[in-house]
Protein backbone atom coordinates (compact mmCIF):
# COMPACT_ATOMS: atom_id res chain seq x y z
CA UNK A 1 0.00 0.00 0.00
CA UNK A 2 1.78 3.40 -0.87
CA UNK A 3 1.20 6.60 1.11
CA UNK A 4 0.82 9.73 -0.53
CA UNK A 5 2.55 12.55 1.62
CA UNK A 6 0.28 14.85 2.86
CA UNK A 7 1.44 17.91 1.69
CA UNK A 8 -0.93 20.58 -0.07
CA UNK A 9 -0.70 21.52 -3.43
CA UNK A 10 -0.33 25.55 -4.09
CA UNK A 11 -3.73 26.75 -4.79
CA UNK A 12 -4.34 27.52 -8.52
CA UNK A 13 -4.64 31.33 -9.79
CA UNK A 14 -8.43 32.14 -10.53
CA UNK A 15 -7.98 35.13 -11.51
CA UNK A 16 -5.46 37.88 -11.42
CA UNK A 17 -4.76 40.76 -10.21
CA UNK A 18 -6.97 43.68 -11.83
CA UNK A 19 -6.11 47.30 -10.35
CA UNK A 20 -8.76 48.95 -12.39
CA UNK A 21 -11.61 47.96 -9.76
CA UNK A 22 -9.38 50.06 -7.09
CA UNK A 23 -8.50 53.27 -9.35
CA UNK A 24 -12.53 53.30 -9.67
CA UNK A 25 -12.86 53.24 -6.09
CA UNK A 26 -10.13 55.43 -5.00
CA UNK A 27 -11.60 58.11 -8.05
CA UNK A 28 -15.05 57.49 -6.53
CA UNK A 29 -13.64 58.56 -3.06
CA UNK A 30 -11.61 61.39 -4.28
CA UNK A 31 -14.60 63.03 -6.10
CA UNK A 32 -16.59 62.45 -2.96
CA UNK A 33 -14.22 64.09 -1.25
CA UNK A 34 -14.24 66.91 -3.80
CA UNK A 35 -17.93 67.51 -3.80
CA UNK A 36 -18.18 67.07 0.19
CA UNK A 37 -15.35 70.27 0.45
CA UNK A 38 -17.25 72.33 -2.16
CA UNK A 39 -20.50 72.00 -0.36
CA UNK A 40 -18.83 73.24 2.47
CA UNK A 41 -17.01 75.75 0.83
CA UNK A 42 -20.51 77.02 -0.74
CA UNK A 43 -22.43 76.93 3.08
CA UNK A 44 -19.28 78.19 5.10
CA UNK A 45 -17.48 80.29 2.63
CA UNK A 46 -15.29 82.09 5.46
CA UNK A 47 -12.42 80.70 7.21
CA UNK A 48 -9.96 82.02 9.54
CA UNK A 49 -7.20 83.91 8.22
CA UNK A 50 -3.50 82.29 8.91
CA UNK A 51 -2.20 85.75 9.18
CA UNK A 52 -2.78 87.09 12.84
CA UNK A 53 -3.15 91.04 12.69
CA UNK A 54 -0.45 91.38 15.68
CA UNK A 55 0.03 95.52 14.87
CA UNK A 56 -2.56 97.45 14.15
CA UNK A 57 -0.94 99.48 11.54
CA UNK A 58 0.15 95.93 9.40
CA UNK A 59 -3.16 95.09 7.37
CA UNK A 60 -2.88 91.72 5.82
CA UNK A 61 -3.69 91.32 1.74
CA UNK A 62 -6.02 88.09 2.27
CA UNK A 63 -8.19 89.25 5.14
CA UNK A 64 -7.86 93.41 4.85
CA UNK A 65 -7.53 93.29 8.34
CA UNK A 66 -10.93 90.94 9.54
CA UNK A 67 -9.26 87.78 10.56
CA UNK A 68 -11.57 85.97 8.23
CA UNK A 69 -10.95 85.23 4.12
CA UNK A 70 -12.57 83.14 1.46
CA UNK A 71 -11.78 79.91 0.75
CA UNK A 72 -10.21 78.83 -2.12
CA UNK A 73 -13.25 76.16 -3.16
CA UNK A 74 -15.54 79.26 -2.83
CA UNK A 75 -13.40 81.46 -4.99
CA UNK A 76 -13.58 78.46 -7.43
CA UNK A 77 -17.32 77.86 -7.58
CA UNK A 78 -17.38 82.15 -7.59
CA UNK A 79 -15.07 81.61 -10.76
CA UNK A 80 -17.76 78.73 -12.17
CA UNK A 81 -20.79 81.29 -11.33
CA UNK A 82 -19.20 84.32 -13.07
CA UNK A 83 -18.56 82.44 -16.50
CA UNK A 84 -21.91 81.13 -15.97
CA UNK A 85 -23.56 84.28 -16.13
CA UNK A 86 -21.06 86.41 -18.10
CA UNK A 87 -18.96 83.95 -20.31
CA UNK A 88 -16.10 83.16 -20.41
CA UNK A 89 -15.01 87.27 -21.67
CA UNK A 90 -12.58 88.72 -18.87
Amino acid sequence: MLISAATPTPPTATHSYNPGGLIAVLVLVALLALAVYLLRCWAFPFTTCPHPNRRRAWRCRRCEGTGRRLRAGRRFLNHLRHIRRHGNHH
